[in-house]
């Protein structure tokens, strides 16, 4: 059938593709002002300091009070 091979294909998109023709459906259009929004969200993360926040997750994780399975 038509529809499964549609699905077929959904399935190998990424999941930011999968995610970007979810939006795609849900309205009548995108507009120019919706595109570049999304433009300007990719680069939110640009004033983060990368090597800071990883010694600050893994320092964490460390006094984590949380009980779990030794391995």
């Amino acid at each position: 059938m038509a529809i499964d091979k549609i699905f077929e294909e959904i399935k190998k998109l990424s999941p930011m593709d999968r995610y970007k023709l979810r939006t795609m459906l849900d309205f009548d259009e995108i507009t120019e002002d919706d595109i570049e929004i999304s433009k300007s969200a990719a680069g939110g993360w640009a004033d983060v300091d990368a090597d800071e926040l990883i010694k600050d997750i893994y320092g964490k994780r460390e006094k984590s009070s949380r009980m779990g399975e030794e391995w």
